[in-house]
């Protein structure tokens, strides 16, 4: 049975910052701070030294946030173990678990990767492939690679379709065969609300959910709430996964706003093997079972598993590491008093349709001015105003967005975008 996989962190339509524009990286991510987890990116080593995370997705690509931490990359069809996928999904995961800090910081830097790239390797213009016999066969791949002492495998691709009696009992097996040799196995839970899709489905895997790490990124607008898209039904756990901080995989440069069940498994992932390397002690389930046992209302708290462990001091001095806000500096100059003072342009960060989500970024919003978005559709338009540099908007997908920034009665230049098909 093939079938095309779900990108379950997949961008749809995305924008560059325009010429001039910078996108610094973060000291601290969102989804970090969102799962009381910003320590990790700052703890001391571990004293027996870091544990790996194996990747079973569409390969990983090498750029400066994912060489560091890259022991090796391989793939199913024996092709190159580089990622097939043109949106770069399965180094978006590496990025979000381990990133070395360049283009982002990931959720644990020190963490060591191994990439099993289970999709095929598509035609130009093609999105790649997936089989449900490529979760056990990577499951299984990553087991062959455990003197790199991997301690989680991340199964970030999910699919609705379901599987056989035959291929359920063969996954059960390799499930039990990690189980056996100590290794976790996390799923993205899938990016359709309802039902957990496969394989976080089956028994034995930790299914994740996504949560929001910016209060403006679901449908309730408060923080700690569902993600709009997220598999919500008989699911427990979540992490962050809509609002997050991220960097291109490509180019490495530091965007904003990816939405994803995969990237809260990946996060997930990656705290779990931490755990682990700073307790060698742990079994995988007994390391899982702290991860949800300590979660605040269903939410991954890093820091509160880890003190669970007694392993408050790698919290302590992590916390201790993170770098301090630069002083303020003195205020620019302001025009004299009375002088008019007009709205800057639009300095666009990011722009995602996915499901009926589209998302907005802009670099800032200075004070006072607001941000008027117009979309326009074959028949009409819709006007959102906010005050917000970021906002997600329920809608079917707009042919064209236009911004444009706007103090007290005076408009700003207009920034019309078209989406990519």
């Amino acid at each position: 049975m093939r079938a095309r996989f779900v990108l379950a962190g997949a961008l749809l339509a995305t924008v560059a910052a325009p010429a001039g524009a910078t996108a610094a990286t973060p000291a601290l991510t969102a989804q970090a701070q969102a799962a009381n987890a910003a320590f990790l990116a700052y703890a001391p080593a571990p004293p027996h030294g870091a544990g790996a995370l194996c990747l079973v997705d569409t390969g990983v690509h090498a750029n400066p946030d994912t060489t560091p931490g890259l022991l090796s990359a391989t793939a199913l069809d024996g092709g190159s173990g580089e990622d097939s996928d043109p949106q770069g999904h399965g180094t978006t995961m590496a990025m979000i678990a381990g990133a070395a800090g360049v283009g982002m910081v990931g959720a644990w830097p020190q963490l060591k990767i191994v990439s099993v790239r289970a999709s095929s390797q598509p035609s130009p213009g093609q999105a790649p492939t997936f089989e449900f016999n490529n979760y056990w066969e990577g499951i299984q791949h990553c087991l062959e690679h455990q003197s790199l002492h991997i301690y989680a495998i991340d199964l970030a691709l999910s699919s609705s379709i379901p599987p056989s009696p035959d291929q359920a009992q063969t996954m059960q097996s390799a499930v039990a065969q990690a189980d056996a040799n100590n290794v976790a196995i996390v799923a993205a839970a899938g990016n359709t609300p309802g039902p957990v899709e496969e394989p976080g489905a089956e028994p034995g895997i930790l299914a994740v959910g996504a949560s929001t790490a910016q209060p403006d990124q679901t449908s309730s607008g408060a923080e700690g709430s569902v993600c709009s898209f997220s598999a919500n039904q008989g699911l427990t756990f979540y992490a962050p996964g809509c609002g997050l901080n991220e960097a291109d995989p490509f180019t490495d440069q530091p965007n904003c706003c990816g939405n994803g069940t995969s990237q809260a498994s990946a996060f997930t992932a990656a705290v779990l093997v931490a755990l682990m390397s700073y307790d060698p002690s742990l079994t995988s389930k007994r390391a899982e079972q702290l991860l949800v046992s300590t979660a605040t209302n269903g939410d991954l708290n890093a820091g509160a598993a880890f003190a669970a462990d007694g392993l408050g001091s790698v919290v302590a001095a992590g916390n201790a590491n993170i770098p301090k806000p630069p002083a303020a500096s003195a205020p620019a100059p302001t025009a004299a008093a009375g002088a008019p003072r007009g709205p800057g342009s639009v300095a666009l960060r990011v722009l995602r349709w996915h499901r009926g989500l589209l998302t907005i970024g802009i670099a800032q919003m200075p004070h006072g001015e607001r941000l008027h978005v117009r979309l326009e559709f074959a028949h009409g338009a819709r006007r959102v105003i906010t005050r917000r540099s970021r906002l997600t908007i329920h809608t079917s997908r707009p042919r064209a967005v236009e911004l444009r920034l706007v103090l007290g009665k005076a408009d700003g230049p207009v920034l019309k975008v078209t989406l990519e098909r």
